[in-house]
């Protein structure tokens, strides 16, 4: 038998694995046996047709779909042999026959190989915000305006206000209402800051039964904006609610009765908010830094997983979307492949970092996962051990740990925006 192997772009390889006719004969006698469970001729019953007859018969077709299979086992051995970190679904391109044996041609795709590149003391610029009064009051000012009500107004004169509107489309050419065009409604809150500026300032000081000529935007400039005639149909003044014991009783179920309670809470709230922001910037700042440093090519076929991955969750978010059941993960690849490449190459990176760490999962690291799901820690091991990805987010995190032990910190402040 000879292997011959030849490197191709990026992480692709192709063997050739030849065979000789001695070679196959073994993989050729396990196919008539298999053959000979199935056949059944008249005169013999199912599975006792006589080995001479089978190959008498059916040998040339036996042999022939067997080459597929017996060329999944030599590759299956070249792989065992000489440790090939083969990743991704190997194709079989060729098979050539000879009077001599036969050479089948197999692609596949290995992992990286690349130079673990100092990980340690990464200088990262960890930002500091600690939660202002300023922090505190616009939430509970938010809290207040969830739990406005409304009363009934004759003229907008802030943008404390709801309008209801109705927008009857404008012939570009005489601005004139088009015909058979019909009037749609909308209610518009002026406070909102999605609210189109030209059309807030054009509600200011209105007052029921007033209209105007509104251009609305467009998502690209050049296209021609459509004209609308808005007429105010409705007003209602926004109150918002006052912040008192008996609304942070109500908001909170009862949980707080005072408003110091809410306020304390509102508080920790947005210091946790921060302090997981805090880390989220540490943490994109490290893969950054760790993928700058590696430069390597991910495999097609890993980034392929992940574009398909990310393109279902995309469906997901985007499931009530109207046509999404009719794109496909194509259409969005070019979007989606330079993320999927980011996040190979830094899980690649990382299996690195928690080889040459030595890290593994630990009792402790399941001790407060099993007290929440209130079992012990090793029937929460046998769990994990049945879910290998969890498995790998538990090591995920602790890498990731490790690297922000090992990080040296600038600490920045950041401005309240």
């Amino acid at each position: 038998m000879e292997r011959t192997v030849r490197e191709l772009d990026g992480n692709s390889r192709e063997v050739l694995i030849s065979l000789t006719n001695a070679e196959l004969q073994p993989h050729f006698d396990q196919a008539y046996q298999r053959a000979q469970a199935t056949i059944e001729l008249k005169g013999f019953r199912k599975g006792k047709v006589p080995l001479a007859m089978i190959k008498k018969q059916f040998g040339r077709s036996i042999e022939a779909e067997s080459l597929e299979t017996i060329a999944d086992d030599e590759f299956r051995a070249f792989v065992r042999d000489t440790n090939a970190n083969v990743i991704g679904s190997p194709a079989l391109t060729d098979i050539q026959k000879s009077a001599d044996g036969v050479s089948f041609t197999v692609r596949y795709e290995v992992l990286p190989e690349f130079e673990l590149e100092g990980y340690r003391g990464l200088v990262i610029d960890r930002p500091v915000r600690e939660v202002a009064d300023s922090d505190v009051e616009e939430e509970i000012a938010r809290i207040c305006l969830q739990n406005a009500t409304f009363e009934p107004a004759e003229q907008i004169t802030d943008t404390m206000f709801i309008a209801t509107i109705t927008f009857t489309e404008l012939d570009r050419e005489s601005g004139m209402p088009i015909i058979g065009k019909e009037p749609r409604e909308d209610r518009v809150f002026l406070d909102d800051d999605d609210v189109d500026m030209h059309l807030r300032n054009s509600l200011t000081n209105t007052k029921i039964g007033d209209t105007f000529t509104y251009v609305a935007e467009t998502q690209n400039e050049n296209d021609v904006p459509p004209s609308f005639l808005v007429t105010v149909t409705d007003i209602n003044q926004v109150v918002p609610a006052e912040f008192t014991n008996e609304l942070a009783e109500k908001i909170t179920g009862g949980r707080f009765t005072t408003t110091e309670e809410l306020r304390a809470d509102i508080e920790r709230q947005i210091q946790d908010y921060f302090t997981r922001s805090i880390r989220q910037s540490v943490e994109e700042q490290i893969v950054s830094k760790l993928i700058e440093r590696h430069s390597f090519e991910p495999p097609h076929s890993l980034v392929h997983q992940v574009v398909h991955s990310l393109f279902d969750d995309f469906r997901e978010r985007n499931k009530n979307s109207p046509g999404i059941e009719k794109v496909t993960a194509h259409d969005l690849e070019d979007q989606l492949k330079p993320h999927a490449e980011r996040i190979v190459r830094w899980e690649l990176i990382r299996d690195r970092i928690i080889d040459a760490e030595g890290l593994v999962v630990e009792d402790a690291d399941l001790e407060p996962m099993a007290a929440q799901y209130n079992v012990t820690v090793d029937q929460f091991r046998m769990v994990l051990n049945a879910n290998r990805q969890a498995e790998r987010q538990i090591l995920a995190n602790k890498a990731m740990d490790t690297l922000i032990d090992y990080a040296i910190f600038n600490d920045v402040s950041v401005p309240v925006e």
